[in-house]
């Protein structure tokens, strides 16, 4: 072989080499985030248990010192690098939670807006890179979205058969909303839910306010207790979800709480708000035994310590059946009233009440409130 022949081969080889190591680089950017899911699911049991013994207030504080990124994502650049990895679908395309058909190409969205923070605020720069925050849309989302909270809406401006955003109804008043589609209700309540508790603000700007309560308890206003719970109730975490979850976890050290255990909503703003944290092994509340102390007893559909109906603004005489006087920001033996009358059990039927608007306010030694409550057939 020639020295030309020589030298030819040689750069052929070196130039064979450098494609191999490039591709090797963008294999290792990748492989971490695969290897790490792997080994994720081994931890969780161990996460779970810090949280045991804890009520909503401990609960809320824990979330908030310890559960940020260990692992932030540093730019813009790199959320569409790792989202791009575990978006992307077997067709090379990404499921767009705007749009029942596919997008061609990512585009990240904010589900909680980053202007609710503003860019003044210390958490802004981490919000804006948290995946747990981000997934993946379209162009229209940014024109018809704006900054209006999660809701019902009831007067579409923009509908596009699967997202929409409008008018809806709010204590009597009209505001503006948008309304993910059903299928995925449950996840932006989970990711609403996660952005509050994580990055919590002592003041929300815009409307952020119909959704969240300023400083670090409890963290959503009635409105928003009762929107995310019901959305997170119907539509319950299923295994693209997790999956999604664990990518996450994996790239950026911490999973979604109220993913990974879902019960831990009931716990700090639901049904066992006024309990502390007793997970079982496999991370679920295992079930109490009805009746224990007096088994033969059958169960009583009108004892509301059974399943208590927080206190909210809208109730239904078929639906609810009484009013309990229980609430997660109302401190457990506060004095009640009911129209001006004082109450001295812990719930009234509705159909006692009567259909129409209705006065309720409690007060104890630290604090008094009043609450308007509507009750419909």
């Amino acid at each position: 072989m020639g020295y030309g022949e020589k030298n030819s081969y040689l750069c052929d080889m070196i130039a064979a080499l450098r494609t191999i190591f490039a591709k090797v680089k963008r294999m290792a950017a990748v492989l971490p985030v695969f290897a790490v899911w792997a080994v994720a699911s081994a931890e969780e049991p161990s996460v779970a248990a810090s949280f045991a013994g804890m009520d909503g207030r401990g609960m809320l504080e824990l979330l908030r010192t310890d559960w940020r990124p260990t692992r932030p994502v540093a730019s813009a650049d790199d959320v569409v690098r790792l989202m791009s990895v575990y978006c992307r679908q077997a067709d090379g395309s990404y499921r767009d939670y705007f749009s029942a058909s596919a997008a061609k190409t990512l585009q990240p969205v904010a589900v909680a807006q980053l202007s609710w923070w503003g860019e003044s605020s210390a958490d802004y720069n981490i919000v804006a890179n948290d995946l747990h925050n981000m997934v993946a849309g379209n162009s229209a989302v940014a024109a018809n979205r704006s900054d209006f909270p999660p809701g019902t809406v009831t007067k579409p401006l923009y509908d596009n058969g699967y997202w929409k955003s409008g008018i809806g109804e709010i204590g009597g008043y009209e505001t503006n909303f948008h309304e993910p589609a059903d299928e995925l209700k449950g996840d932006f309540a989970r990711i609403y839910m996660y952005a509050v508790a994580v990055y919590p603000q002592d003041l929300w700007r815009g409307r952020a306010t119909m959704l969240y309560a300023d400083g670090y308890y409890p963290l959503l206003t009635a409105y928003g207790r009762d929107l995310l719970l019901g959305w997170h109730r119907a539509d319950p975490v299923d295994d693209a979800e997790l999956e999604r979850d664990s990518a996450i976890e994996a790239a950026q050290g911490r999973s979604n709480p109220f993913v990974r255990w879902p019960d831990l909503a009931e716990y700090i703003w639901g049904r066992h708000s006024d309990e502390v944290y007793d997970p079982s092994p496999g991370g679920e509340t295992p079930e109490e035994p009805e009746n224990p102390e007096e088994p033969d007893k059958p169960d009583d559909p009108d004892d509301p310590v059974d399943d208590p109906i927080m206190l909210k603004a809208v109730y239904s005489v078929s639906a609810d059946g009484r009013i309990d006087f229980r609430s997660p920001y109302v401190a457990s033996g506060s004095e009640w009233t009911l129209d001006g009358r004082a109450v001295t059990t812990v719930s009234v039927k509705l159909e006692e009440v009567g259909i129409g608007r209705h006065e309720v306010t409690y007060s104890n030694e630290r604090s008094r409130g009043k609450v308007i409550i509507n009750v419909e057939p």
